[in-house]
């Protein structure tokens, strides 16, 4: 009888052990791609190249290459500023496995402006933002250069 009470607090302690390893592996998953997302996104100018609004099943694609275009840079020091002179704060947040970036800043006027992207895809060369606004999904299409 002693050893099967030994045998099963052996089992529990076991799976508890089990369940706080993979708990602390994927906090520390999530904190690396955090730091992931950090470096890629960072030191790069990141121009926009097409624009998408996603109403149901109606998508309307506007195509800015070749064009003078927005642009933001996300410094190192986790700053940022873009081509319409908004200046601030950036931060990028994992939040249930799907990364987004936040931003919070001033206009060149003074104006407060927040922003919230969920991140479609990041690369080191390409990056894809969305927001929905009133029922439509924007995607922002960027290219670092």
């Amino acid at each position: 009888m002693k050893n099967s009470i030994k045998h099963i607090l052996y089992i529990l302690l076991f799976s508890v052990s089990i369940s706080l390893v993979s708990a602390s592996c994927s906090k520390d998953a999530a904190s690396a791609q955090v730091e992931l997302s950090y470096n890629m996104l960072q030191e790069k100018t990141w121009y926009l190249d097409y624009a998408q609004s996603i109403v149901g099943a109606n998508v309307t694609t506007r195509s800015y290459i070749g064009q003078s275009t927005y642009f933001i840079n996300f410094l190192e020091d986790r700053s940022t500023i873009d081509s319409d002179g908004i200046t601030g704060k950036y931060s990028v947040a994992n939040t249930g496995g799907h990364l987004s970036i936040s931003i919070t800043g001033k206009t060149a006027s003074g104006n407060p402006v927040s922003y919230n992207y969920q991140v479609e895809s990041m690369g080191s060369k390409n990056l894809v933002l969305s927001f929905v606004i009133s029922g439509t999904t924007y995607k922002k299409f960027y290219t670092a250069r």
